[in-house]
């Protein structure tokens, strides 16, 4: 008897399991063990004269369709500048490292830099757009399609500074930052924009620069964007010393002035740089002087040990002059995107390889990367940490609000795309005439989302994650204490059999987390348990059940499932534990349907 393609029993295994890899797995399956039987029915139903002929045409249409899109792009009318100071424009520029100590090692490589003017939006002869679009199409959409405002190279307000979208872009952005820091921004009537911009949706852009110029066109100040690989941000504000300029060595003309500041190093950037040392930046005004024609890009940063000993130099500084995509030709623009396309797309491969010669070659130690300080703007939560955000946000606005003490909560989450803060009040500290205490709750780390779950305790585990691992801070440790928590007893609910096993078995996987060590901060003395776990009398489960909904019940207890064994088995990385199970259904799988077949 001929086997069929693809077995009944397989595809009830599919249909027991349910999810998409099991099905591509099996269908793949099927086919190798049925190879014979798949060429048959090819030849029977396919005619390989017409399937070549028909790809033959669809590649022909889609570059036709690429060509003419391509032509319309470059041939769009640029969106005018004339208000600003300085027009949108490239910088052709090289990078360099140089490592002093404990080991010697440099390496140099291209790189592009794209300006803007803040405030400016619009599209530069399809090469450079800025826009305060909240939704940006993914890169194949953006590929098929004739997007009006649609450039090689793209700039959104949405990447920089503050994480979180913003009416006006750029220049909504840099007047919240500045308000945020106590600056007036009247202070800087213009400002550039020089980064690394999205090509066809990507951008590996570790440091982003902001020139902010007074009324008169002077360089007054300066913010450095940096951001690591770990998605993690830090943003120095900067109004650095200014050298008078003087007399060039060759020319009667005098040399641009020379802008210089120190600061300490206090957020994580290298795997083998700690967090401790400092900083410094001599830099040039491309547009000097007075915002007048853009000429070269020349910053040097200079990392330095604690002892103040040159650790590590880079430079980043302009092979060629800049390039103003509204004067440049078809074919201009043509062979500039040949040149430089690439260019941003291996960014983080070079990153990649030249972190292997250090680590392999050259022997130098790994520094594993601690958890944020405030200062630094935290990565972005995954699904699982947005869930228990969400849960906890409600938790503490449904504790404050129902008290009748008189209470002031300012909490600063960590993760979500908004990460602006949220005050929360009770009651009477509404009707209050005088001044209340606020208590300010600054989540450092989406980690502590998936932490705190960990306790037995909500209030334990919010004491705990602060002074034992630095994972959220607390302006007011006393007056947290103060709180009117809730002290109700966790009480199962009257589910089925299952369910009933499934809680308890939950509670006892429950496992306080281990204190996160942070070598480079003061070692504290660990608190006890404020309670022990078997009490759970501010336990966010026993919310949960009281004031979520059956659906969101489930997925909080799938969650906390998926938490609880990855900590056991997978070192407390979901990821591991997605690849284990991968691993174990693919190998479950292939026994058996090795045994039907």
């Amino acid at each position: 008897m001929e086997s069929s393609p693809l077995p009944l029993l397989p595809l009830a295994i599919v249909l027991f399991f349910g999810k998409a890899i099991d099905v591509f797995f099996l269908v793949g399956l099927g086919i190798y063990q049925n190879w014979a039987r798949v060429q048959e029915l090819a030849n029977l139903y396919l005619n390989p004269t017409t399937v070549i002929n028909v790809t033959k045409a669809a590649t022909v249409l889609f570059i036709l369709l690429q060509l003419t899109r391509y032509m319309i792009g470059i041939k769009r009318r640029s969106s005018s500048s004339d208000g600003f100071a300085a027009r949108p424009m490239f910088f052709p520029c090289r990078t360099s490292h140089v490592r002093m100590f404990p080991i010697k090692h440099g390496f140099g490589y291209s790189y592009l830099l794209t300006g803007v003017p803040v405030g400016w939006k619009g599209s530069v002869g399809g090469m450079i757009s800025e826009d305060d679009r909240k939704e940006q199409a993914a890169w194949y959409i953006r590929l098929l399609s004739f997007d009006p405002g649609r450039a090689w190279y793209t700039i959104n307000g949405d990447d920089y500074l503050d994480r979180g979208h913003m009416e006006g872009g750029l220049q909504g952005k840099l007047k919240k930052y500045l308000e945020g820091q106590g600056i007036d921004p009247n202070r800087y009537t213009h400002a550039y924009l020089v980064t690394a911009a999205r090509f066809l949706g990507y951008a590996s852009n570790p440091l982003s620069v902001w020139y902010l110029y007074s009324a008169s066109r002077e360089l007054t100040a300066l913010i450095l964007e940096v951001n690591n690989t770990f998605d993690e941000r830090r943003i120095y504000f900067l109004e650095p010393n200014c050298t008078p300029k003087s007399p060039a060595s060759n020319s009667n003309e005098f040399s641009k002035p020379r802008y210089s500041g120190t600061w300490n190093k206090d957020f994580y950037v290298s795997v083998f740089n700690a967090r401790a040392g400092s900083y410094s930046l001599a830099a040039y005004d491309p547009f000097y002087p007075h915002l007048s024609s853009p000429r070269t890009i020349d910053s040097t940063v200079t990392l330095s040990s604690p002892e103040g000993k040159a650790k590590l130099i880079a430079r980043i500084y302009s092979i060629d002059n800049a390039v103003d995509p509204a004067t440049m030709t078809v074919w201009q623009k043509t062979s500039f995107l040949a040149r430089w396309w690439w260019v941003g797309l291996a960014t983080f491969p070079r990153t990649i390889q030249q972190a292997v010669i250090i680590l392999v070659r050259k022997k130098l130690p790994w520094v594993f990367r601690p958890e944020p300080r405030g200062s630094t703007i935290a990565r972005r939560a995954d699904e699982t940490e947005l869930f228990i955000e969400n849960l906890f946000r409600r938790y503490l606005r449904n504790m404050v609000e129902n008290s009748e003490k008189k209470l002031r909560v300012r909490y600063i989450p960590a993760g979500p795309f908004d990460i602006s803060p949220e005050v929360m009040m009770s009651s009477s500290a509404q009707l209050a005439e005088e001044e209340v205490e606020e208590l300010v709750i600054q989540v450092l780390t989406p980690i502590f989302y998936s932490r705190v779950v960990r306790y037995g305790d909500i209030l334990d585990g919010i004491f705990s994650e602060c002074h034992e691992s630095s994972t959220v801070s607390l302006s007011n440790v006393d007056f947290l204490m103060k709180f009117e928590w809730e002290r109700q007893a966790f009480t199962y609910p009257r589910p089925g059999l299952r369910e009933t096993y499934s809680y308890k078995l939950l509670h006892k996987l429950r496992r306080r987390p281990a204190p996160i060590v942070c070598l480079d901060e003061p070692k504290m003395a660990p608190p006890q348990p404020l309670f022990t776990p078997k009490e759970s009398l501010r336990s966010l489960d026993a919310f949960v059940l009281r004031h979520s909904c059956v659906a969101e019940q489930k997925e909080y207890w799938a969650r906390l499932w998926k938490l609880f064994i990855a900590q056991r088995i997978a070192f407390g990385w979901a990821e591991i534990l997605d690849l284990e199970v991968f691993v174990t259904k693919s190998v479950v799988l292939w026994t058996i349907a090795k045994h039907v077949f």
